[in-house]
């Protein structure tokens, strides 16, 4: 298998991306653009990334303003005023266009991971290299508090969002959690989820990493990510994604109520629905070839670019 190598790559006067072209170097397949969500940012595995390979798809994953590497987004653009306005996933998604035009992308893939989705659905309509996205696991604005398990991890998401305060005491509980055994702070909260939990035991060390990763992550971040994800967004119109192609990616182990409320708003919004046989959150990860069933029938005409 090839490595898993990060790179810096510039875009703009000063802002710097942490990313992974999977082998090292644009190779001339079409690239799989990975965007991971608040959680995991971290690459998917080698072996998906393989698969990936033989299906003619390279995957390039970016870890996100903030984490890692990649440089923060400016403090004056996580107030509380500006997240809920979007204007700050928007100024996210700006800089992610910078650097697929930095990166010379055509014909891409975008995969969006969890809370990744409501910088994706931004970024799709200002790069016109993406040629087809998979929303994994997204949330639109839906109500969703309730499919989040355990009750304390629930709990947990409402202090973030309901206040500065409770935001404080949140992460300080979360880190203490992570600092004890992060393979088991993954494990309770995908603990209804066999193939998740297989995902996570088979790619530990990854694990272990994401928990390093969420030590560090500012506060601010946090609410930033759980906001957008929790609070409704205005605009999610009806009908937004009619000329955007691309399809919702949901899991077989999701909850029966999630599911029945992203086949309602996939409707409104203009969305297709594909369901893996495996996994919940990390359904795009262990069902690689029901990912690859879904790009595969879209057009791959335009010549790769290399870097």
């Amino acid at each position: 298998m090839l490595a898993r190598q990060f790179q810096i790559i510039r875009v703009g006067e000063a802002f710097e991306f942490e990313v992974m072209l999977y082998g090292g170097v644009r190779c001339g397949l079409r690239p799989l653009l990975v965007v991971h969500s608040i959680e995991f940012p971290i690459p998917p595995s080698r072996s998906f990334c393989e698969a990936m390979r033989a299906a003619g798809l390279q995957v390039i994953f970016v870890r996100r303003a903030g984490f890692g590497e990649s440089s923060p987004l400016p403090h004056a653009l996580l107030t509380d005023n500006l997240i809920r306005s979007g204007a700050t996933a928007m100024a996210e998604a700006v800089m992610m266009r910078q650097l697929i035009s930095k990166l010379g992308l055509n014909n891409a893939v975008l995969l969006a991971m969890g809370s990744a989705n409501l910088v994706a659905y931004r970024l799709v309509k200002l790069a016109p290299e993406i040629t087809f996205t998979v929303f994994a696991n997204p949330v639109f604005n839906q109500d969703i508090f309730q499919v989040f398990t355990p009750d304390w991890f629930r709990a947990m998401l409402r202090q973030i969002v309901t206040s500065k305060g409770g935001l404080k005491v949140a992460v300080q509980g979360m880190k203490l959690l992570i600092r004890k055994d992060p393979i088991a702070f993954y494990n309770h909260i995908y603990n209804k989820n066999s193939h998740d939990l297989q995902y996570i035991s088979d790619n530990a060390d990854d694990y272990r990493e994401s928990g390093g990763f969420a030590l560090k992550t500012d506060p601010a971040q946090l609410f930033y990510d759980a906001i957008m994800l929790l609070d409704k967004d205005p605009l999610l119109r009806d009908g937004y994604f009619t000329e955007t192609e691309g399809t919702i990616l949901i899991g077989s182990e999701s909850l029966e109520y999630w599911r029945s409320e992203m086949y309602l708003e996939a409707e409104r919004v203009g969305l297709p629905v594909i369901e893996a046989p495996k996994g919940d959150l990390f359904c795009a990860y262990t069902s690689p070839g029901t990912l690859i069933s879904a790009i595969e029938p879209h057009p791959k005409t335009v010549q790769y670019a290399l870097a």
